[in-house]
């Protein structure tokens, strides 16, 4: 591998993180115009949007999955590591490679899943008629995202060596 392919996959990346962030940002505004507009005709108006609460359930669902995803790319994921430094190098690394097998294993069970899930899935929401795959849709991505990131890490991993 040369340099130029490493930092041309390193820019690629970057973008996607970069076009995630941006994404992420107007679904976090999405969602705040959304309660906020819903507030002010409860309070003000006296009159409730409902199109908001749906429209800030879909927009949520996005912004969670979409976050998950970019935090894997991060390497941001919750992680408990007082007894992973405690534990030798050999060790770490194994239990690194086991995590990434199973991570390995749940994306691919999602992306199975929803597959199963779309064929001949024609429900809609209940107000604005938007078809429940573009809900359930945000699993998949999630998924793809944490495949490309867990990639990353595995071969990040397996390029050190075992001290």
């Amino acid at each position: 591998m040369n340099a130029s392919s490493i930092s041309s996959r390193s820019s690629v990346l970057g973008l996607l993180k970069r076009s995630l962030e941006i994404v992420i940002g107007l679904l976090v505004l999405g969602v705040v115009f959304c309660v906020v507009s819903n507030v002010f005709g409860r309070f003000v108006l006296n009159y409730s949007f409902v199109w908001a609460e749906e429209l800030s359930r879909v927009l949520f669902i996005w912004l969670v999955l979409l976050g998950a995803g970019l935090g894997s790319l991060n390497n941001e994921h919750v992680s408990v590591t007082f007894f992973k430094n405690m534990a030798p190098p050999k060790i770490r690394r194994f239990f690194g490679i086991l995590s990434a097998l199973i991570i390995y294993v749940v994306c691919v069970c999602i992306l199975l899943g929803f597959q199963h899930l779309v064929a001949g899935y024609i429900s809609t929401t209940p107000l604005l008629k938007l078809p429940k795959t573009l809900l359930y849709s945000a699993m998949p991505v999630m998924a793809v995202l944490t495949l490309i990131a867990n990639t990353i890490f595995l071969f990040q991993l397996l390029k050190r060596s075992p001290k």
